[in-house]
């Protein structure tokens, strides 16, 4: 079953006041932890963005050394 309700920011912020410590110590580590899973997600992006990538000149080598193995592996 599921329930859907709307809640304003400022009164979500009131109910989590009201959370016993424990409670609010698991919810703040289950914040906490979606924010380093989508930290972890940018920095990889930004990892990748960055990442060095091949030249014409290194692919057109990679692309002839693999006609040659093809030609090595049919003989």
């Amino acid at each position: 079953m599921q329930v859907q309700v709307d809640i304003g920011f400022d009164n979500l912020v009131k109910i989590v006041k009201q959370l016993p410590k424990d409670e609010l110590m698991r919810f703040k580590n289950e914040l906490d932890k979606e924010l380093v899973e989508d930290t972890e997600l940018k920095d990889l992006k930004a990892f990748l963005l960055q990442a060095p990538v091949f030249s014409d000149e290194q692919i057109a080598i990679i692309e002839q050394t693999r006609e040659e193995i093809n030609k090595w592996r049919t003989k």
